[in-house]
């Protein structure tokens, strides 16, 4: 393998990103591996250890799927090795192409980019934006032919699919249903995002793409590490321990279950859905998060999937991309807030009531 012949697949760190990264890790791999290409998978969040994702660096060739768009994809210098390589004789086959799939709304920050227009001002990159998709996984199977991808590696991947559309999607029963550690879905879910803090989550999560390119049984995904029953187990009790700790800091502000930590010493993880065990006639909940990086608190809100708001014409994630630094569907968006603009917090929660 050449060192420079590294293709990275940029995926959100979810469980959402990393099925729809081992489906493509797939897809590349049987194109492009035989012409001395290897497949990287790097999960990434908006803000991380590395930085601002706008600000990183990234190399070509590359996918990115279920993230924002990244600027170096719109400039011609960044595929500058692309051009060298067709000039050195490569055949065409053997030169990468570069995709950005992506279902979000605020998928990307430039105005002047559409879900029409991206194959047009994006010229040097296969692109799929479809803010209609429930998850990367789903937009996948259903523009499958566009994209080029196996008809049999869809098939094959049948059911991740299925349960990467009920995860992203919310699309569980019941709010119980959400928390059930018995679940293929609850426990898909938490592999992606495990809170033990002697788990290094980007490792885990290579290695979970790597195993579920090697086989489309999600049992066999289970039963493949005896690390992962102690995952499900320890997630258990984090929960049981979550919902105590929301009890004592959520309140119902109006419409809003409302789950202040900025000052808790006591966090042990966001609780998506536990808002609403709580106040089951919320129709919204909004977290507030510590940051482990001084100067900021992190923060999501969604509306609740069993109790859904009448009025259906707010879009969070564009509210949060224009307030938060983030961004995220029209029902369920993150960013954070800096310490000295709290006052931006009491403004969501007056237009979530309105």
């Amino acid at each position: 393998m050449a060192n420079d012949k590294i293709y990275t697949i940029y995926s959100h760190s979810d469980a959402d990103g990393g099925i729809a990264a081992a489906l493509f890790s797939k897809f590349l791999n049987d194109k492009y591996t035989k012409y001395g290409w290897y497949i990287n998978v790097q999960p990434v969040n908006h803000v991380s250890s590395l930085g601002e994702w706008s600000l990183n660096e990234i190399k070509w060739p590359c996918s990115i799927l279920d993230f924002t768009l990244h600027p170096s994809l719109l400039s011609e210098r960044f595929f500058t090795q692309k051009f060298v390589l067709e000039k050195s004789g490569e055949s065409k086959k053997s030169i990468p192409d570069c995709y950005w799939v992506d279902h979000h709304p605020t998928g990307s920050s430039f105005p002047f980019l559409t879900e029409q227009n991206t194959a047009d001002i994006l010229p040097n990159v296969i692109t799929k934006w479809d803010t209609s998709a429930i998850s990367t996984p789903g937009l996948l199977r259903t523009h499958q032919h566009e994209l080029e991808l196996p008809a049999k590696l869809i098939r094959e991947y049948e059911e991740f699919i299925d349960f990467a559309e009920i995860i992203d999607g919310a699309l569980y029963a019941t709010c119980e249903a959400a928390h059930d550690y018995s679940s293929t879905a609850v426990k898909l879910q938490v592999l992606f995002n495990p809170s033990h803090p002697a788990i290094h989550n980007e490792t885990l999560y290579k290695r979970i793409v790597k195993q579920i390119t090697k086989s489309s049984s999600i049992e066999e995904l289970f039963d493949s590490d005896s690390l992962y029953p102690a995952i499900f187990s320890f997630e258990e009790q984090i929960f049981n321990k979550q919902l105590r700790l929301y009890k004592k800091n959520t309140k119902l502000k109006g419409k809003v279950a409302f789950a202040n930590f900025s000052d808790s010493r006591e966090f042990s993880g966001m609780g998506r859905f536990v808002p609403y065990m709580i106040f089951a006639e919320a129709q919204y909940a909004l977290h507030i998060m510590p940051s482990f990086n001084k100067g900021y608190s992190s923060l999501s809100c969604g509306i609740n999937p069993w109790n859904k708001p009448a009025d259906a014409s707010k879009h969070l994630g564009n509210y949060f991309a224009k307030n938060f630094s983030g961004g995220g569907h029209a029902f369920v968006a993150g960013g954070k807030v800096m310490n000295h603009e709290f006052a931006k917090i009491e403004q969501l929660l007056e237009f979530l009531n309105e």
